[in-house]
């Protein structure tokens, strides 16, 4: 009886010590996150640091990794720092929650901090394997963005279609229709282009996308000599449309165009 009264007492201090540590690792989360929003970002970086230091089984050492890489790169300007401190992350921690959107980060880090889409293109492809939902369809996005840059348009357009396989309705879904839909046109596949266009539309909530999508479509109609029908869809878009006077040259060309082959 004894022997049971000692280790459930040990176990009760135990716990006891693990929620104290956990008060002060929250507490000192709050404090680094609040620096962060008065935008002391050099000393909200140094308090997330210290707290994986002394608290390196916490569970916010793996968001307070991500936050100070994100700080180091996107306001700090300490590129290589920020890339050893989402790298960290993943070493010490690559099932937590943050790991998906460090690998993200780092890809990122490789194509707009250092121009090099080739290692941009690498670590792209290891984002795109983690089952984080977000992070596979930015990657994706962003994985086929890269290929198209880098001259490998056939698999830029085969990720792209992945892409919107996976997440027909996500949220690049209608920036990824719009991009199969200017490498078909570009290739001269102006049926699927239309198709794709189309499809852009369908599911865009961003203004600027869309009428880049309705613009497109307009062409793709125009270029199969369905004029009457571009023309009724440069008509809709010229409301909206943000250089009103090149698109109202559009629309008078196009008359003209449709006036003369009525001869």
């Amino acid at each position: 009886m004894k022997w049971r009264m000692t280790v459930l007492l040990a176990l009760a201090l135990l716990l006891g010590g693990c929620e104290a540590f956990d008060k002060q690792a929250t507490a000192e989360y709050e404090a680094a996150t609040k620096k962060w929003y008065a935008g002391e970002h050099q000393a909200a970086v140094a308090q997330y640091i210290a707290l994986v230091k002394n608290h390196p089984y916490s569970p916010h050492a793996d968001n307070a990794l991500y936050w100070a890489g994100q700080t180091q790169f996107l306001y700090l300007g300490e590129t290589e720092r920020a890339l050893q401190t989402l790298r960290l992350l993943l070493k010490k921690y690559p099932r937590r929650d943050m790991a998906p959107a460090a690998q993200l980060a780092i890809a990122e880090i490789y194509e707009l901090g250092y121009e090099d889409l080739h290692r941009a293109i690498e670590e792209y492809r290891k984002a795109a394997v983690y089952a984080d939902k977000e992070v596979r369809e930015k990657s994706l996005y962003s994985l086929a963005d890269n290929l198209f840059r880098t001259g490998k348009v056939d698999e830029a357009q085969e990720t792209w279609q992945r892409q919107v396989k996976e997440f027909p309705r996500g949220g690049r879904a209608d920036l990824a229709y719009y991009r199969l839909g200017t490498t078909s046109f570009s290739r001269g596949r102006i049926d699927e282009a239309e198709a794709y266009y189309r499809r852009s539309l369908e599911v865009s909530r961003d203004r600027e996308i869309t009428v880049k999508s309705t613009f497109a479509l307009a062409q793709c109609l125009e270029a199969e000599e369905r004029l009457q029908e571009a023309l009724e869809v440069y008509k809709e878009l010229e409301p909206s449309y943000p250089n009103r006077d090149a698109i109202q040259i559009k629309i008078r060309a196009l008359e003209t165009r449709i006036q003369k082959k009525s001869y």
